[in-house]
């Protein structure tokens, strides 16, 4: 059985950020439209990063009728990152056996009920890891011990702190290995849009890697994050940033909107069904 991890911390930190203030997003994000979202990465990758951490904006069982960041990603981005040399890709799940016992299963569970996913992230997420192998890039996953569930879960409730801390360092750790991998040239991580945050709300920081990876390999690094607009058009914590509003401006029918929220930031907006 495979948790889709990413999905709960995108919804841990809608829970944690509930009740407080975001920083103010750059004033000067731009933003351009694209044909298609492989169109728009191509063109990100022209800066040679070593490399590329994707978010996204998870899909829940209300919106499983729209087609979610990770599908697209996996038939419309995967394969013009695999032309542009990548070999290596992150993903932020990991595979439950059972052998940690009760409070493996309860946490399993609890992620279940609180994330609300379709029943169809799991397969995406398996045909995700399949297609990368199949066209030469190395997948890699989360790594979860007995010890991590105890820490996260063994007081009977979600400690969604470390939760969070647990997925950024083990996001970090997998990225550090494909780096050092012989052979390894892009790498590809895939996950929420909270660990991959270059310029992360003071909320935020403690969850997130970007900074850390983007010294690591001197600054050839790349954060963008996929959005569904279906699935934020409804968010008050999204329509707030002012990368929003510069999408909003950008729009047009058909087209995928990049906006520029900062250096090395990106955020694709993948186009309206109708």
């Amino acid at each position: 059985m495979i948790a889709i991890v990413f999905l709960l911390c995108a919804w841990a930190a809608h829970v944690l950020l509930a009740a407080q203030t975001l920083p103010a997003a750059p004033a000067d994000a731009a933003a351009s439209t694209c044909p298609s979202a492989a169109a728009a990465v191509r063109a990100l990758l022209a800066s040679n990063p070593r490399v590329v951490a994707f978010g996204e904006y998870h899909q829940t069982e209300k919106t499983a009728r729209i087609p979610s960041a990770l599908r697209h990603f996996t038939s419309e981005i995967l394969p013009a990152l695999r032309t542009a040399g990548a070999t290596d890709l992150v993903v932020e799940t990991w595979i439950t056996t059972g052998s940690c016992g009760e409070v493996e299963r309860k946490a399993v569970a609890r992620v279940d009920r609180a994330t609300q996913r379709p029943a169809s992230t799991e397969n995406e997420v398996v045909t995700l890891l399949r297609r990368a192998k199949q066209s030469g890039i190395e997948p890699r996953i989360l790594q979860v011990a007995c010890k991590d569930y105890q820490a996260i879960f063994g007081s009977g409730r979600v400690d969604y702190d470390r939760l969070l801390r647990l997925t950024r360092d083990q996001l970090e750790t997998q990225i550090r290995a494909a780096l050092q991998r012989p052979g390894s040239r892009l790498v590809v991580s895939y996950g929420g849009a909270i660990h991959n945050d270059l310029h992360p709300s003071v909320e935020l920081a403690p969850y997130a890697f970007g900074d850390v990876i983007a010294h690591a390999v001197d600054g050839k690094y790349l954060e963008i994050d996929l959005y569904v607009p279906e699935y934020i058009e409804k968010d008050p914590l999204i329509r707030r940033e002012p990368w929003y509003q510069q999408y909003r401006r950008a729009f047009r029918p058909k087209l995928v909107v990049v906006v520029q929220r900062g250096p090395g930031s990106y955020a694709i907006i993948f186009p309206r069904r109708r």
